[in-house]
């Protein structure tokens, strides 16, 4: 019970911060699933901090300010405003969303521009397709139920096995990556 009563002064205080160090745990721990899922031999620590820092980084302040952004939507009864939420959440934040984080994986392993917007091209349709399956029902309850400061740990609560996915589908081997650091 300390724990939650920590979390929400944490959020009250310093929202962003929190759920930044929330995303990276949850990010971080769902790559070690998918990779003890896959049989790795062995665990690919440099791939688990890519997944915990592009999550950290990148995704919870860009959900952040865009659950922020979705706030400052209007107009109609509370069906109607969720339903417009959803339909900009789905059809103009999402394929965007994804292919930054498609193409910044790539990118945060070592890959060329070049090459990470081929592997980016190559992947994108299949996962955002993947991601209507999941993300519109997590997106309903969470504009409509959840409470602002809450919901990119929901989010990433539910991203937990989407990255695990997400790892699975895209994370190929690289050895020359011990050599960087």
């Amino acid at each position: 019970m300390r724990i939650l009563h920590y979390l929400q002064r944490r959020l009250a205080r310093n929202p962003l911060p929190t759920q930044m160090v929330i995303a990276g745990t949850i990010s971080g721990t769902g790559d070690c699933l998918a990779q003890y899922l896959a049989h790795n031999k062995e665990w690919d620590k440099w791939r688990t901090a890519r997944f915990a820092f592009l999550s950290s980084c990148f995704m919870a302040p860009t959900l952040f300010i865009w659950y922020r952004l979705l706030e400052k939507v209007r107009g109609g009864s509370q069906k109607l405003l969720l339903a417009k939420k959803l339909c900009i959440d789905q059809l103009c934040f999402s394929p965007c969303f994804n292919a930054a984080i498609l193409f910044n994986m790539r990118f945060l392993q070592y890959q060329s521009v070049g090459t990470s917007w081929e592997l980016l091209k190559e992947d994108w349709l299949n996962i955002y397709t993947s991601s209507l399956k999941v993300w519109p029902f997590v997106q309903v309850v969470n504009l409509y139920f959840v409470p602002l400061n809450y919901r990119v740990i929901v989010n990433q609560v539910i991203a937990f096995f989407w990255n695990c996915y997400l790892s699975y589908t895209t994370q190929k081997p690289i050895d020359h990556i011990e050599q960087f650091y």
